[in-house]
């Protein structure tokens, strides 16, 4: 007599049917994982394929990506400059609003394969594949047969999330990766027969807490289905206590339970609360009490109650599932009815296993919790993004696989009949349909295609923008734009400008950080304070509080720019201008390692010391501010020698700062401006012990450099 098989475990199962029969034709029992393998070998070659076709040439768009890339670039360089500690830095920093796990896996693929945003994408694909190989498994736990995988899995490439424009499988944010990361903790949890399996129950915790740290929000969706599916546990367990092996079943699954919520608190809790803080400003402030949430939502065109409870309805429809989903559900469900009716005029249908109902409907029970409460959780939030409801695409595959397993007849080891020739024939086709839907997607032009000239012409910019900053020597610059646009903002120009020079320059928004806008006074504190200024023809318009602000002072704006900045360049775009101010400033050197000593060296253009004759020089010293304060001298070579012009320091608590007049300044002898800064003395006495002759550095090296006009 040989050993009972349990059907929950995967290793157990695979033996109950090792082959596949087609006619006469026997397969080895490695067959699946070499298709599995050719095909994610197919799909890694049309992913670089349509990387460097599609996504490679044009700087990446979208805010939420180009944060998370920023990050793990910003990361990446820290720790080839610093080490490995940077990621536990990272871990445990306390500014993560939504989750923290993206941008560490990007930098890690980044030192791993060198480059920016296909290394980071890999990870992406890598979450792509290992959700395949898991689906691929629970089609052949959930349906019994090994080609019930490949139905399974050929309805998840038909779905539309991996293509979709923002939060799909080329687009660098958590958004595919909670996709992934969801339907594999969902098909975990089928594979542990609904918590029945405890080894199974603490891998679907573990998943459960990977994914929670890469979206902090999913917590509640777990914890969601967590909760209702202990009040089945303890409905049946009261209402059918006669029945003793359900009752053990159940009281097993609620214990099963208890200890995946242990494990998940235990893991996430540390987590959440050090970003309790950055996760109450991002979603109490951002998505419950501000005002940002109804813009957000008019953004949508949703005006009334109808309009947000059914915007994820038809956006998971739309956006997520798609049409050869659709024709694929609708033919599995066909081929699962007409199998059913042809088994039962047959007589083929075989007796059910004990306890196969049961499974059933809780299998049923947990996916529609799955399902429900993401779309109940993001309906209730007035924002509203086409973007997150794709999360639940794999459980809702999951749900209409498990119904048409119900009505398909169990399969038979040996000579299988004309039914399962039928279901073989039609779960291959909706396999098949999986990969042309694939194949289609992989094989097309994105919309960008069509606007290659200006996103050339915007890549083009970025690098500019960045290499200048890096001249310069600013390793933060302030940037300022007139525009809330996916094209002209800090995160993205810092993400372009590293990924084509591989210089890490992080811009600083200022103007145009937010969509609700600042008044005149405030905007024009902003640009003094701007490093760089980007004003646009576009039509200052749209239903931000931005637009409607900046509309009524933009003339100010060109104004102040034109008098107080430098017009660097202006940018043809097919249907607007772009034109680029920067601050006037000038170069230093002579600085000894990040001190001042003697003096320094100041270089400029004599044209723009024409219309900027003030300098200003900020910096901070060692200490607070010395008794004596070195004298200073600024001389500048012109034509006829060396001149004096007027200059004055002074310190304010641990900083200084230096004021240059050169507007008596005479022509130099060539374009180029050079003046020089002397001080009288390099240090200070040690003033904590003035019999001792211990002198100490007065000025650290400028870290503001600034021209200014004449009148203020």
């Amino acid at each position: 007599m040989s050993k009972p098989v349990s059907r929950y475990s995967w290793n157990r199962s695979a033996r109950l049917l090792p082959y596949l029969h087609t006619g006469c034709m026997t397969l080895d029992k490695h067959f699946d994982q070499k298709i599995l393998l050719l095909i994610i070998a197919a799909q890694a070659l049309f992913f670089c394929s349509f990387y460097s076709r599609e996504i490679a040439w044009y700087p990446p768009e979208n805010w939420d990506q180009t944060t998370y890339l920023c990050e793990a670039y910003t990361l990446q360089e820290a720790v080839l400059s610093k080490g490995f500690g940077e990621f536990w830095r990272a871990l445990s920093s306390p500014g993560h609003p939504s989750g923290l796990g993206l941008p560490i896996e990007g930098a890690v693929s980044g030192l791993m394969l060198d480059g920016a945003r296909l290394p980071q994408l890999c990870v992406n694909f890598i979450a792509f594949v290992a959700l395949q190989v898991v689906v691929f498994r629970t089609g052949r736990f959930i349906g019994g047969r090994r080609v019930s995988g490949y139905a399974l899995l050929g309805l998840i490439l038909c779905e539309t999330t991996p293509w979709f424009w923002a939060g799909g499988l080329f687009d660098f944010r958590m958004d595919f990766f909670a996709y992934c990361l969801y339907g594999i903790w969902a098909c975990q949890v089928i594979q542990s027969n609904l918590l029945l399996n405890r080894r199974r129950t603490i891998w679907s915790a573990l998943i459960g807490a990977f994914l929670i740290i890469h979206r902090f929000l999913t917590i509640i969706y777990i914890l969601g289905v967590c909760i209702g599916f202990a009040a089945v546990c303890i409905g049946v367990s009261f209402f059918w206590r006669s029945k003793e092996d359900l009752m053990y079943g159940m009281r097993r699954r609620f214990y099963n339970l208890a200890l995946f919520v242990a494990i998940l608190a235990a893991l996430v809790s540390p987590i959440l609360m050090i970003n309790r803080a950055a996760i109450h400003q991002y979603y109490v402030i951002g998505h419950a009490v501000g005002a940002e949430k109804d813009i957000r939502a008019r953004g949508e065109g949703l005006v009334d109650l109808a309009g947000h409870l059914l915007y994820y309805p038809k956006s998971i429809l739309r956006d997520h599932l798609g049409p050869a989903f659709l024709w694929g559900s609708a033919i599995v469900i066909a081929s699962s009815l007409i199998a059913s009716l042809l088994a039962r005029r047959n007589s083929d249908r075989v007796a059910e296993v004990i306890g196969q109902k049961e499974t059933f409907l809780l299998q049923i029970i947990f996916l529609a919790g799955a399902i429900l409460g993401p779309i109940v959780v993001l309906t209730v939030d007035i924002a509203k993004s086409p973007v997150v409801g794709g999360v639940i695409g794999v459980p809702t595959a999951l749900l209409v696989f498990v119904f048409i397993v119900r009505a398909v007849p169990k399969h038979r080891e040996s000579n299988p009949s004309l039914v399962d020739k039928f279901v073989i024939a039609c779960s291959l086709g909706i396999f098949g349909l999986g990969l042309a839907n694939e194949f289609q997607h992989l094989n097309q032009h994105l919309p960008q295609h069509a606007q290659s000239g200006d996103l050339r012409r915007l890549a083009e910019l970025d690098k500019w923008l960045v290499e200048y900053a890096s001249e310069q020597g600013w390793t933060q610059p302030g940037i300022s734009f007139d525009v809330i646009s996916g094209w002209f903002n800090a995160t993205a120009i810092t993400a372009s400008g590293f990924e084509q020079t591989k210089k890490l320059v992080t811009f600083h928004p200022l103007l145009g950080a937010g969509l609700m806008g600042v008044e005149q006074p405030e905007a024009l504190s902003l640009l003094k304070n701007s490093d760089f200024l980007i004003l646009t023809t576009q039509p200052k318009q749209g239903q931000f509080p931005f637009y409607q602000k900046i509309a009524r002072y933009w003339d100010d704006l060109k104004d102040w720019a034109d008098k107080n900045m430098v017009l660097a360049r202006t940018v043809l775009f097919d249907r607007f201008t772009t034109i680029v101010y920067i601050r006037p400033t000038a170069r230093i050197s002579g600085v000894t390692g990040d001190w001042m000593t003697t003096g320094l060296w100041i270089q400029t253009l004599y044209a723009t010391l024409q219309r900027f004759p003030k300098i200003q020089l900020r910096g901070s010293t060692n200490y607070a501010a010395p008794k004596s304060i070195p004298a200073l001298s600024a001389i500048i070579d012109t034509q006829r020698g060396p001149q004096v012009v007027p200059a004055s320091v002074r310190c304010i608590d641990n900083e200084y700062e230096i004021l240059i007049d050169a507007s008596s300044a005479e022509p130099p002898a060539s374009e180029i401006v050079y003046v020089r800064l002397e001080f009288d003395t390099a240090s200070v006495p040690n003033q904590t012990d003035p019999d001792r002759d211990t002198p100490r550095l007065v000025f650290r090296a400028p870290s503001v450099v600034k021209l200014m006009p004449a009148e203020p």
